[in-house]
């Protein structure tokens, strides 16, 4: 499906799409409009991650914006709220505005009101629903990123419970939620009186391997050679490897601080990678 083929949306939008490369939907994401997303109708989305979710749920968002209603981003963590926003107020300049809550837990968040899209957590949107926020009557499209979280000891029961008070609220909801590692996804759909839209496609395929020694050894029995010079950490020489071939790399680590640790030895690995631009 083209994006020029895109329906419901903004002015302005299907163009700006093209204009970011995204000329032809993936096929999860043709599947869910397919499904009805443009148009007001609840969807699961359980799709590998990269394999376009956020667009999804964009395009239901942005259709509802345009047939005068409001949407609400839900995501579990503050930090992933602000990334959020700052990636949806590209849609700004098509007359989408876009606000973010996750602070003061008593507060009802009246200037909210004004936003079109608002992004938020679980537990601030059960605290503006019991602080009584007029504009949470208005909404008309609800996202739930990571919605396997309903199963969380700690953030599962908050989240459960926000999407069925918003769904009683507003009998009308749309609901679209977003995973791409819940197993249960039939069952969330059929709580969510949504249509599935499941898939394993991958825009690059995914092979999982063991580095060791001077290589990478895949589940295929394939291997690639890695060397690891002397003094130099196994993370250190595959950041190096993926960027000579222009890729890049997702390193995780167990804390915080490690991870800043991590980040301060491979600045010396990608330093050689950067144009003087990115470097200044």
């Amino acid at each position: 499906m083209k994006t020029a083929d895109l329906d419901g949306l903004p002015e302005g939008v299907p163009d700006a799409l093209r204009a970011e490369g995204i000329e032809e939907l993936y096929p999860p994401q043709a599947e869910a409009v397919e499904a009805g997303v443009t148009e007001g109708e609840s969807v699961v989305a359980s799709v590998p991650t990269a394999s376009g979710k956020t667009l999804i749920a964009e395009l239901a968002m942005l259709s509802s914006v345009r047939r005068g209603g409001k949407a609400l981003y839900i995501v579990p963590l503050r930090a992933l709220a602000s990334e959020k926003k700052a990636e949806f107020e590209r849609w700004e300049e098509y007359g989408v505005d876009v606000g973010v809550s996750t602070g003061n837990y008593d507060s009802s968040g009246e200037w909210l009101a004004s936003r079109d899209v608002v992004v938020a957590t679980s537990e601030k949107v059960d605290s503006l629903i019991r602080n009584g926020a007029p504009w949470v009557d208005d909404l008309t499209c609800v996202v739930s990123d990571e919605v396997h979280l309903v199963d969380d000891a700690h953030r599962g029961p908050t989240l459960e419970v926000t999407l069925a008070k918003l769904r009683r609220i507003n009998p009308g909801l749309q609901v679209v939620a977003l995973s791409a590692t819940v197993g249960n996804a039939d069952e969330i759909a059929g709580w969510l009186d949504a249509s599935l839209v499941e898939s394993d496609w991958r825009p690059i395929d995914l092979k999982t391997g063991v580095h060791y020694g001077n290589a990478i050894t895949f589940d295929d029995d394939s291997q690639r050679e890695v060397p690891v010079e002397s003094g130099q950490k196994q993370s250190e020489a595959l950041v190096g490897d993926t960027l000579d071939e222009g890729g890049s790399t997702l390193v995780f680590v167990n804390s915080r601080r490690n991870a800043e640790g991590a980040a301060k030895r491979l600045a010396g690995v990608t330093s050689g990678a950067l144009t003087d631009g990115e470097r200044e």
